[in-house]
């Protein structure tokens, strides 16, 4: 079983407790979840899986990058981050003290059992509104010309754009492939959008804004997972904000 520091944590997100860690941890490896690996570069990321947990000697298996380069780089700093989406919720952990080792004999990583993780429990269509100063857009192609929309907010498995001219309103209910989403501090994820339903939200102003609700359509496990770590960072700010902290 993973080691415990027993040091309470005030993150509302961090896992402490032995039992559930390990449990979480099960549950990525029994159900295959693919986890996003990358050193403290997170820019530099492969797509991975848990192969074997052994709690007698509190190790942790993962498959190995299929370049070279990447596990060299996590070999180096001794430390992997993984992020993954269980069940509709983000969980995020390190692997330390990282070495080579094989398993059914084939190449893999192993490392430290991790003694705590970070889970975001809620549900699947909580949605938050970027802040001010941290605007998200995407750029969609319509008839062979780029159009960027703001995103008035987000989910896991959609978003709503604001759509002052109209210009997708023609396009309800079709899938836009390659949709470009630009989210702060994490880059550019390429999705393919559904386009559901054309709505207007009153502001307080009393004049209508209005938005276009989009569905991720068939969404990998990366671009979700970075989509899901641009949700988590904007609702840590906000929570920090309502409590006086930034």
């Amino acid at each position: 079983m993973s080691q415990n520091t027993n040091v309470p944590s005030p993150d509302p997100y961090r896992v402490d407790s032995l039992q559930e860690v390990d449990k979480i941890l099960l549950q990525l490896l029994r159900q295959g979840v693919l986890l996003r690996m990358h050193d403290s570069n997170d820019h530099h990321s492969v797509i991975t899986t848990l192969l074997d947990i052994d709690f007698e000697h509190d190790t942790i298996v993962i498959d190995s990058a299929a370049q070279q380069t990447i596990n060299e780089q996590l070999l180096a700093n001794k430390m992997a981050y993984f992020e993954a989406i269980l069940d509709s919720v983000s969980v995020k952990f390190q692997v330390a003290s990282l070495y080579t080792t094989t398993f059914e004999d084939r190449p893999a990583l192993a490392g430290a059992l991790p003694n705590f993780l970070y889970r975001i429990q809620r549900r699947e269509t909580f949605r938050v509104r970027p802040t001010l100063g941290n605007t998200a857009h995407c750029a969609i192609t319509l008839h062979g010309q780029v159009h960027t929309f703001d995103v008035y907010d987000i989910s896991s498995t959609g978003l709503a754009l604001i759509d002052p001219n109209g210009l997708l309103t023609d396009h309800i209910q079709q899938t836009l492939p390659d949709c470009e989403l630009t989210l702060p501090h994490i880059g550019v994820v390429t999705v393919d959008l559904q386009l559901v339903r054309a709505q207007s939200q009153l502001l307080g102003t009393g004049k209508k804004l209005p938005l276009v609700g989009c569905a991720f359509s068939q969404i990998e496990a990366n671009p979700q997972i970075r989509i899901q770590n641009f949700i988590m960072a904007e609702e840590r700010l906000q929570i920090a904000r309502d409590r006086g902290l930034a």
